[in-house]
């Protein structure tokens, strides 16, 4: 057994881990013997193995000439960098790392003593003096390269010295392979242009290719020892992974990163502030982004709410299911603006509380459906509330509505028409109670918010009672949530409807501060930036919203989306030459160009384009 166990010693020390456990396979099939004659026939076995997976993993031959090596039919030709400028801008290897060509780049980077580079940099200086007044003495000009060159080795001494520097050798080595060597020669060429315009400049590793390829393998052998000195302020520019990405373990896909051709799956969940503002131009896909993200948030049994001003998303309802609630003067749905949720979720709310935040928000309402109240109105419209509720039983002291019914429009009326200086509120309330708009915010709810998808279409609404409607909706949802802790977002289209009157835009402000606390995310689309910017709430909303989408904007609105999320000039072009599915994707502070893919089901269900 130790003759075995040696055996097994000496041949897995040269072995892969896939061979190993394959020999590992055969101790277990073919039990242990003492008898020396199968112990020799299991080293024969070993050795049968081991000779398997070389060939396997090794090629076929390797030819090595003084330029190149060849590989099977891959040519192979190595360059390293000999010289680089004084200044080098962030990132400036991102087109060569994300450039989809096959090549292996080597980065040898080794820490310098800070008294070694001292004495040489003081040894330098010396000689530069000594330049300069050699050049004195014959009455020369000076020389602007001499000065630069004393001014740089000054500054750099004071930092190495005050240790905010340090300094290292760094070399840089790139091998490229392809089938024929005329394709790695024009590669080489490309690559050459990109590093010539940063004034970085390389050269073949000639009589030496067999060492410059061991050196762009991971082996972390260095056989070829071209460097340069550098600092750590230099050395910081060359970090070789700073391209932008936007990845999460889990989430949905988003897209394809336009700079490197990573996939963007991202969980907005995961999330300290989860809000969504999105905007584009009409007809360049802003609700074709977002359907895209509820069809895919779907599958991962997130709940999604709508609020759809166009009748967009019915073609979406009709293929995946759950709920589509047409809030119209001829739709049999109701939804009673005097409703409060059940219970709260809150351990710190006190009776009264509930009944209180319902009259705030009913107060708001009023101001959209009679007109501006005057404080004196506002005042009798708030005692008019308060009895109304209770005349049902529901009190400041007792606002539990287990077991009692809740006041309709219909009995706000009723109370008013008993209060003195109320007569103008009555007169303007009845055409919600008794005329043409009676039905739609005076009757009992008599529908649910359920799992899953919910839309609420309000296209068939008059422009007159379409903010009133997404007002009541917004209060009806809101007191949904805060019944149940489930991972929610709603998504409110055109939201520059809600953002032109000041109570309507006060409330979804207050909607998206305090959506997070019960799991809710809100997402807000609109084409009219300046509509939403310039409201006194719009701005607010902005800032509270941590995701940001914009697509192809008008020169018109750039400006002011500029001004907002501090834009560069190049994410500001893009956006004025944007392709229909092209987005800028912000998600805090990271800042991503992406393609959306789309297949070809996704698109057939979630397009409105007639010519599709």
């Amino acid at each position: 057994m130790e003759k075995q166990e040696k055996l097994i010693e000496l041949v897995t020390k040269r072995i892969s881990w896939d061979t190993y456990w394959y020999i590992k396979k055969i101790e277990i099939e073919k039990p242990a013997k003492s008898d020396e004659r199968e112990i020799i026939e299991s080293e024969k076995e070993y050795k049968a193995a081991l000779a398997y997976i070389k060939d396997i993993i090794s090629p076929a031959f390797m030819k090595i000439y003084p330029d190149k090596i060849q590989i099977n039919n891959t040519i192979v030709k190595t360059f390293f960098v000999y010289a680089y400028p004084n200044f080098l801008e962030w990132n400036w290897l991102s087109p060569i790392i994300n450039w989809d060509v096959k090549f292996d780049m080597s980065l040898f980077i080794y820490p310098i003593e800070s008294g070694f580079i001292q004495k040489y940099l003081k040894k330098r200086l010396t000689q530069l003096y000594s330049e300069r007044s050699i050049n004195a003495e014959k009455w020369l000009l000076n020389d602007p390269a001499i000065e630069a060159q004393i001014q740089d080795v000054e500054e750099l001494r004071h930092k190495l010295t005050r240790w905010e520097e340090k300094y290292f050798h760094f070399w840089l080595y790139i091998t490229i392979y392809w089938d024929t060597e005329e394709q790695v020669n024009r590669i080489w060429k490309d690559i050459e242009t990109i590093l010539a315009g940063r004034n970085v400049l390389q050269k073949q590793a000639f009589l030496r290719s067999e060492q410059a390829f061991i050196s762009t393998w991971p082996f972390c052998k260095d056989e070829l020892w071209v460097y340069r000195n550098i600092s750590t302020g230099w050395l910081s520019t060359t970090f070789p992974f700073s391209s932008s990405t936007l990845t999460h373990d889990d989430g949905i896909l988003y897209g394809i990163n336009t700079h490197n051709n990573s996939l963007i799956i991202f969980d907005r969940f995961k999330t300290e502030n989860a809000n969504m503002t999105v905007f584009a131009k009409s007809g360049w896909g802003k609700s074709f982004a977002i359907k895209l993200e509820i069809l895919r948030s779907l599958m991962f049994w997130t709940d999604v709410i709508v609020i759809d001003p166009e009748n967009e998303y019915k073609a979406l309802i009709d293929k995946v299911g759950w709920s589509y609630l047409d809030v119209s003067l001829n739709s049999n749905q109701r939804i009673n603006p005097f409703d409060l949720p059940l219970w709260l979720k809150d351990q710190d709310e006190r009776p009264g509380d509930l009944l209180r935040n319902a009259i705030i928000n009913l107060l708001g309402l009023m101001n959209l459906m009679l007109g501006k109240l005057d404080p004196e109105e506002a005042s009798i419209m708030e005692k008019a509330l308060v009895t109304t509720y209770s005349l049902k039983w529901i009190t400041l002291e007792d606002d539990n509505i287990i077991g009692k019914e809740i006041p309709i429009m219909k009995d706000l009326q009723d109370v008013l028409e008993t209060m003195d200086w109320a007569w103008s509120m009555v007169r303007r309330i009845e055409k919600f109670t008794s005329w043409i708009f009676s039905w739609i915010f005076s009757q009992k709810t008599n529908i649910d918010l359920w799992d899953g998808l919910q839309v609420f279409s309000v296209r068939d609404l008059d422009d007159i009672l379409r903010p009133i409607a997404m007002y009541v909706i917004l209060n009806h949802i809101w007191n949904k949530v805060r019944s149940s802790n489930k991972k929610r977002f709603l998504v409110i289209d055109e939201a520059w409807n809600i953002m032109q009157y000041e109570d309507s835009a006060k409330f979804l402000f207050w909607l998206v501060k305090r959506a997070r606390k019960y799991n809710l995310w809100v997402t807000t689309i609109t084409q009219d930036v300046e509509d939403f910017v310039w409201s006194p709430y719009g701005k607010p909303i902005m800032t509270n919203s941590s995701i940001q989408l914009l697509l192809k904007q008008s020169s018109a609105s750039i400006d002011v989306l500029q001004n907002i999320y501090k834009l560069t000039e190049q994410e500001k072009y893009i956006l004025l030459n944007a392709s229909v599915w092209q987005w800028l994707f912000f998600a805090g502070t990271e800042h991503v160009w992406i393609q959306v893919v789309a297949s070809y089901y996704e698109e057939q269900v979630i397009t409105t384009n007639p010519n599709r």
